[in-house]
């Protein structure tokens, strides 16, 4: 829902240091993306899951601070929440 919102492919491959760093380049081509996946304080909200190589480090401290390697796989999944419980 997040990818197709914003038109951002499923699966691409950026050069990037860090979590923060992926982040920002996707966001410097994709407006309001950061802002889906982080809070006003920089921090990762709540029902996002960031997995590297898959293991969640989504909530962990400093989870942006995560150093990247070439070849590491990044998934970023946003949770989906609401409807009508009566249906």
């Amino acid at each position: 829902m997040l990818m197709t919102h914003l038109g951002i492919e499923p699966e691409f491959s950026v050069q990037a240091r860090t979590l923060q760093d992926l982040l920002v380049v996707i966001d410097g081509s994709h407006r309001g993306f950061m802002d889906s996946i982080c809070d006003e304080s920089g921090k990762v909200r709540p029902y996002v899951n960031i997995f590297l190589n898959g293991e969640n480090v989504s909530h962990k401290p400093q989870a942006l601070s995560t150093r990247l390697s070439e070849g590491d796989e990044v998934y970023i999944l946003a949770s989906v929440a609401g409807g009508d419980s009566s249906a």
